[in-house]
């Protein structure tokens, strides 16, 4: 598909000053990428798990999965021990940096005492650190940025950013909306009829995740466990929609999308999945008796999720060229509740595994490697390599060579810099932005067990 250029030319002063001014303070030193090079796609899969992966794809179920590993490079890929929330996580792999560096330590910032507490989502403004993003749009390259976590505000980059409250953009007023979900401040309007609300989501659309030959059907899903799989599967396809109709139109040279309904449906329903983390059936007990049942029609609902997910990753990766490389990854995987009777069950963070998710496939990724020793530090020097970017001296992380082709790795040498810097906020962020939306966040964090 032929790729087309909007950003317009104040835009492109603007970064074209910001990256002189960098390479001559000895910030970033950037070539441009290889000509052969064809876009770099990167897909940010929230809790995706190995040890639901690998059954399901040894029977077949996951087939555009399937297709990277066997084309590509694939393994685990450790997370931030002791384990941290999602925005922590994505933050780090954005960056390369710890989150004492990059300056986002949680969900929320917690402020005040007693009848004085609150606490706020933390927001861009926060951010520390360069994302490898504004790095290699920085260099000249395009990028479209969609739903990453602490996007908001969403800020100029080159290309465009829609930030991770697109689903609550109805939410905002138009000025807010256009001057804070989305960069630039266009594309909110213009995405607006894409944007899939949790009410909007049909019997029929729940009824594919759910075994409707059970006794109860989709009354299994009664109460919380209704409105979970409504907002997960409502956010995904907002995603996913909004990208198919930004990607397609811009084909930036580096694509990032964020799916967030993995983890969400692996908090709630694991434990039907798994039994050994369901109390045994006790006729004293109704809610053993009703777990029983609702475990009937709702035992394969992360592995319909997972299904789901994989026929999204193809979707997106079907608008893009075949010389496009593919990065898949996941923050952490999941281990779920803990096994029955051995104590207090994990909640939140505590059902996090340290083991994520990492896949690269494309034309300069060598097929059949199996990453040892990958981490969430390390997405972000591999990423500014692929695009012919340098890494920063301050990274801890390590660019992922061993998945590289010898001639792809001969023509995009790591080369190194000091640092790339505070970024775009300068590091001056010391309390977040309220949002109007912030009352629906804490309540979804509520429900995932991530805040009290």
């Amino acid at each position: 598909m032929a790729r087309t250029r909007h950003v317009k030319a104040s835009i492109a002063a603007t970064l074209l000053l910001a990256t002189v001014l960098l390479v001559v303070g000895g910030c970033q030193s950037a070539s441009p990428p290889a000509a052969e090079d064809g876009p770099i796609v990167v897909l940010g899969i929230d809790g995706a798990e190995w040890s639901v992966i690998r059954p399901m794809l040894e029977r077949g179920e996951l087939p555009n999965l399937a297709s990277l590993i066997e084309r590509g490079a694939s393994g685990p890929l450790r997370s931030l021990d002791p384990r941290q929330g999602s925005p922590v996580i994505w933050t780090t792999i954005a960056t390369g940096k710890p989150p004492e560096e990059h300056g986002i330590s949680g969900f929320v910032k917690e402020k005040g005492a007693a009848a004085e507490f609150h606490n706020t989502p933390f927001s861009s403004n926060m951010w520390r650190a360069s994302a490898f993003w504004d790095v290699i749009g920085g260099a000249g390259r395009e990028v479209g940025i969609i739903g990453w976590l602490v996007t908001w505000p969403a800020w100029e980059v080159n290309g465009f950013m829609v930030s991770q409250y697109v689903q609550r953009l109805s939410g905002f007023t138009g000025e807010e909306a256009g001057g804070s979900v989305t960069f630039p401040a266009g594309l909110a309007e213009r995405i607006a009829p894409l944007v899939r609300e949790s009410g909007s989501v049909t019997a029929e659309e729940m009824a594919g995740f759910v075994n409707m030959e059970s006794e109860l059907g989709l009354r299994s899903l009664e109460g919380q466990n209704e409105e979970a799989l409504r907002r997960a599967f409502s956010g995904d396809e907002t995603a996913v929609t909004v990208a198919l109709s930004l990607l397609a139109d811009e084909m930036p040279d580096l694509s990032c999308v964020y799916i967030r309904g993995v983890d969400e449906v692996s908090h709630r329903f694991w434990v039907y999945m798994d039994p050994e983390t369901r109390p045994p059936v006790d006729l004293s007990k109704p809610a053993t008796v009703l777990l029983s049942r609702q475990t009937e029609a709702l035992v394969d609902l992360v592995r319909e999720y997972y299904r789901y997910a994989d026929a999204n990753v193809g979707r997106i990766l079907e608008i893009f060229p075949e010389d496009a490389t593919v990065l898949v990854c996941s923050d952490h995987g999941f281990r779920g509740p803990g096994v029955w009777g051995e104590g207090r069950p994990h909640m939140g963070i505590g059902q996090h595994s340290l083991d994520g998710v990492a896949i690269l496939a494309g034309p300069g990724i060598a097929r059949g490697v199996e990453l040892q020793g990958a981490t969430v530090y390390d997405i972000a020097p591999t990423l500014l390599t692929m695009a012919g970017s340098a890494v920063a001296k301050d990274m801890p992380g390590r660019v992922l060579e061993e998945a590289f082709t010898t001639s792809f790795a001969r023509s995009h040498r790591v080369r190194y810099v000091e640092t790339h810097g505070a970024g775009p906020h300068g590091g001056d962020g010391d309390e977040p932005i309220e949002s109007p939306v912030d009352d629906e966040v804490r309540e979804q964090l509520r429900s995932l067990g991530y805040i009290e």
